[in-house]
């Protein structure tokens, strides 16, 4: 049996639509795990949101974690 990795974490990725925005969306980000916590962040581009997924889960897959 494998023992499980310690380097977890959970992103939570918060979206809604603002009728108003020209952008038309906010998203909420609060990442956790790492030893290197980032501060929950207010997006509102999509490129935005994919960079932030993009670098919690290479912070999480860091070999030296």
């Amino acid at each position: 049996m494998e023992i499980p990795s310690d380097r977890t974490g959970v992103l939570i990725l918060r979206v809604w639509v603002e009728g108003d925005r020209p952008d038309g969306f906010r998203a909420r980000i609060v990442p956790t795990g790492g030893p290197r916590q980032a501060p929950p962040t207010a997006v509102s581009a999509v490129d935005d949101v994919l960079s932030a997924v993009r670098a919690w889960l290479d912070q999480i897959l860091e070999p030296d974690g």
